[in-house]
């Protein structure tokens, strides 16, 4: 995973969580990456997941609005 990637969950554990998009804020790091959620507030909250976690999205198919 890159800066500028658009990730999503690989795995949806908890109810709406399939619909999150999130920004990939650095070049992942070895097993970690930092990311910005795309919620539409004024200061999204950033996160640091496993990269095993997450997998990079089509962002043509995305249904969030951003």
């Amino acid at each position: 995973m890159k800066a500028g990637n658009i990730v999503k969950f690989k795995n949806v554990i908890d109810a709406g969580d399939e619909d999150i998009r999130m920004v990939v804020l650095e070049d992942a790091d070895r097993e970690r990456v930092l990311v910005e959620a795309l919620m539409g507030m004024n200061f999204n909250p950033t996160y640091r997941y496993n990269v095993e976690d997450l997998e990079v999205c089509d962002t043509t198919r995305s249904t969030v609005l951003h």
